[in-house]
């Protein structure tokens, strides 16, 4: 992970984080954070190892699901910034360590004032946030699988609720929209990335191949030893590609359309250059990858940590908090982020 930092950002980035961030020293045992407490800081890992606590009661069964660990080089909080939901988890030092914690109002006036700064930013959160995802994902149990509406609304949020209605513009006239027929296989595992997709309608089926992998093999549709595994089942409004894009790699997964799927392709030959002349979008644009990528480690954590979720026909009291809930500047977001995806439904020509 500290290769993506040291990578990402430039010099001047790093100064100033430096300059307006705390260095802190845990003590191996000592909490970081406590579980439901205001985020009011971005950590950054200098040395040292953390594990996330869950918060389970005395009467829940031991979890058989793999621990959460944070190392040099990650970045832990980033999902919870936009918002004022409290931390989920407890975060431990298991050995002596060292983390740079950055004030999130210093952190949200840099990003407003400086266009640069937050495309690099967003950019390295992405990537590690993408990074960690892959990293826990491959450790689920089989029987485990993401998404849900609600997961799929608040991914919704995260994109179109970060991009301008220009930039929305831009996309719809750059891309092209592809239908694709029930089980056909649209994307293999190994194969490079061509273009960032956005899922118009219908859904897709995401898998991928356990144990021991030859890229080769997966690129050019070898047979495999074993079945490929579902871990997520992607829905109207989700972006596809976005960890082989951030990293420049061959595509992680096998998706396969559930039912016939609309999805509007936009080539990376078109997408890269856009980003480099224009800086105000390349900011907003890794804003919402950042946003998503972030989404998508929250719904994994959350499930491994076995929280409350909402499901229709619980009690909406205060006395019970559930994860995930939108809160009412969330759901103002969420309008405008609607919006924007039916606009851009509206001029491809497709009904929402």
């Amino acid at each position: 992970m500290t290769e993506i930092i040291l990578r990402e950002l430039s010099s001047s980035d790093i100064d100033w984080m430096v300059s307006v961030g705390s260095k802190l020293e845990v003590t191996a045992g000592d909490r970081l954070l406590q579980a439901c407490e205001n985020l009011n800081a971005l950590y950054l890992i200098l040395e040292g190892e953390f594990a996330l606590n869950s918060l389970q009661s005395e009467h829940s069964p031991p979890s058989t699901l793999p621990q959460v660990f944070y190392t040099s080089g990650d970045v832990i909080g980033a999902f919870l910034l936009p918002s004022d939901q409290l931390l989920p988890f407890a975060v431990t030092a298991l050995e002596d360590s060292w983390v740079l914690a950055i004030d999130k109002q210093l952190l949200a006036d840099k990003l407003h004032q400086d266009a640069g700064f937050g495309a690099r930013f967003y950019r390295a959160i992405a990537m590690l946030l993408s990074s960690k995802q892959w990293q826990i994902t491959a450790r689920l149990p089989k029987e485990s699988m993401l998404q849900s509406h609600l997961e799929m609304t608040k991914s919704m949020l995260s994109v179109f609720g970060s991009l301008h209605d220009s930039d929305m513009c831009w996309m719809t006239s750059a891309g092209r929209v592809k239908r694709l027929k029930k089980d056909e296989v649209y994307i293999r595992e190994g194969q490079p990335l061509e273009a960032l997709d956005i899922i118009l309608q219908g859904s897709l089926s995401m898998f991928i191949y356990q144990g021991k992998r030859n890229s080769l093999s997966l690129a050019f549709n070898t047979s495999q030893n074993t079945q490929p595994r579902k871990i997520a089942e992607a829905l109207s409004g989700e972006i596809l590609g976005v960890t082989a894009f951030l990293d420049m790699t061959p595509n992680l997964y096998m998706l396969k359309a559930s039912q016939e799927t609309l999805v509007l392709s936009i080539p990376i030959s078109a997408l890269m250059p856009r980003l480099q002349q224009d800086i105000g979008l390349a900011s907003r644009f890794y804003r919402a990858l950042a946003s998503l990528t972030a989404e998508r480690l929250f719904q994994i954590i959350d499930q491994l940590q076995k929280s409350t979720r909402y499901e229709p026909g619980c009690s909406l009291c205060d006395s019970q908090a559930y994860t995930g809930e939108l809160d009412i500047a969330d759901l103002q977001q969420l309008s405008i982020a609607r919006a924007r995806f039916n606009w851009m439904l509206h001029q491809l020509g497709v009904k929402a």
